[in-house]
């Protein structure tokens, strides 16, 4: 089947996407404001370049047109974390999807414990292997799009123990989506 993207609509399109570019790893980024913490999972995410260290992630609107807590929160302080959810998180990642009002945080609400590391950034989940602790290098609107790439300056970096040797390889389970399923284990299962 061929098929011109000119002529389907958003929903046609994400779905082609989203289940056929996999897997996709989630960015579980966390963002506070005003000392509310927002925690939000991210699969239109991906590294760019290593030197400098970049990565990219797309966010989308509310439902009401307004920017994502994410965005409007990294756009004020400039600043995120990263962590990278491990599989036994998954019903956390997946509560945390939940939308909330702007002064409700996802980590309260659903009981999702935080560690801080650095002073200057957000904190990570408690549990996750992997974080990187990153700083807005630019947004990047694109005409038409309902989601909004930002690129982020990944500035540091956290690995339990467990997942990384003296010679820096990393060693760790993440988890992954596809479509509405995430991958676990290489099994799906539902969001």
């Amino acid at each position: 089947m061929q098929l011109d993207f000119s002529s389907l609509s958003q929903n046609d399109i994400y779905k082609l996407i989203s289940y056929s570019i996999y897997p996709r790893p989630i960015a579980w980024i966390v963002t506070e404001n005003k000392e509310v913490v927002n925690l939000a999972p991210f699969s239109y995410f991906a590294p760019l370049t290593s030197k400098p260290p970049v990565a990219i992630v797309s966010i989308g609107k509310k439902q009401n047109g307004q920017p994502k807590d994410t965005l409007a929160n990294i756009s004020a302080t400039k600043k995120a974390t990263i962590c990278i959810p491990h599989p036994s998180q998954f019903e956390h990642v997946s509560q945390s999807a939940t939308p909330l009002p702007k002064e409700e945080s996802e980590c309260e609400k659903f009981n999702i414990p935080t560690m801080k590391i650095y002073d200057d950034f957000p904190p990570i989940i408690s549990g996750v292997h992997g974080a990187f602790f990153a700083s807005l290098r630019e947004v990047y609107p694109i005409e038409g799009s309902s989601t909004t790439p930002i690129f982020l300056n990944l500035e540091r970096a956290y690995f339990d123990d467990s997942v990384i040797d003296e010679n820096l390889h990393v060693n760790m389970q993440s988890l992954g989506r596809v479509g509405k399923f995430f991958i676990l284990e290489g099994k799906r299962i539902e969001a």
